[in-house]
């Protein structure tokens, strides 16, 4: 069952709001659900009013679907090997030095696909500072959460954690990471 509200269900139905409550006020119109309007229930009751010369079912018809908006290379997860992802920070020297550090940990886990949380408040129990995890809420240390442990990291530790998690391999520049190709200058050295 797919619950709208008044204004989605006329916009769906191609009518005003003030044609919807009109419909409704009919013998036979669907009742609401917790104040929302069924819309499996509304549009198999407005079937029986509308054939298909209504121009309303030919506007829905025609409407064209909304474009979907291409993220720009390089700002999503991709498999990147060890070898490329040397190479793509040899080129990145410098350009995050400036930054604020806190925002620059923050950049640099998500360039490096792992999650970042910090405080006192970690599950399932830090004194502080950040901690790495490669899932969102970890709920337990082994195995779930990569840097920082009980005690923490500070920001410059939180980069160079991220940093050491996607080029440390054994012997293997072939082994492939998922990263966020545009947001690896975060990795980068500083001088």
């Amino acid at each position: 069952m797919s619950l709208m509200s008044v204004s989605q269900y006329a916009k769906h139905a191609g009518m005003s709001r003030q044609a919807l409550y009109t419909w409704e006020a009919k013998q036979g119109f669907p009742v609401r659900v917790d104040g929302k309007i069924d819309q499996a229930a509304c549009d198999a009751y407005l079937r029986q009013f509308r054939d298909s010369h209504d121009p309303r079912m030919k506007n829905a018809k025609s409407k064209t679907a909304p474009a979907r908006v291409k993220s720009k290379a390089g700002h999503e997860l991709t498999e990147m090997s060890v070898a490329d992802i040397k190479q793509h920070l040899a080129g990145c020297v410098g350009l995050a030095a400036s930054m604020d550090p806190d925002e620059r940990a923050g950049v640099a886990a998500k360039a490096a696909g792992l999650y970042l949380s910090e405080g006192p408040d970690n599950p399932p129990v830090t004194f502080g500072g950040y901690r790495l995890s490669i899932v969102e809420v970890p709920t337990h240390e082994i195995g779930q959460i990569i840097a920082g442990g009980a005690f923490g990291l500070s920001a410059a530790d939180v980069v160079f954690e991220c940093r050491e998690h996607i080029l440390y391999v054994m012997d293997n520049e072939a082994e492939t990471y998922s990263v966020i190709p545009a947001l690896l200058f975060a990795l980068g050295s500083d001088e």
